[in-house]
C-alpha cells in the first residue's frame, strides 16, 4: 500500500473517463469499490489517498478548504 499508488490512481480517474464512470457506477458499494480499485492493481489505504489528494492539490495549485 502505498500513497504513490493513490496518486496514480487519482491521476488515472483525473484522465480515464471510461475507468472514471466505472469507478462511480460502484461508489456506493465500499466493498465493490475496493475490490475493484485493487482488482485495477491499486492498493492504498484511505488515509493514503488523503496524502494523495494533497500531492494532487499541490500539483495544480489547489488550496483545499
Amino acid at each position: 500500500m502505498s500513497v504513490e499508488s493513490a496518486v496514480a490512481y487519482i491521476r488515472r480517474m483525473r484522465s480515464d473517463d471510461d475507468f472514471r464512470k466505472k469507478m462511480n457506477e460502484i461508489s456506493e458499494d465500499e466493498e465493490a469499490s475496493w475490490a475493484a480499485i485493487n482488482a485495477a492493481g491499486y492498493e492504498f489505504t484511505m488515509i493514503e489517498f488523503k496524502k494523495a489528494q494533497d500531492v494532487i492539490y499541490e500539483e495544480h495549485g489547489v488550496t483545499p478548504m
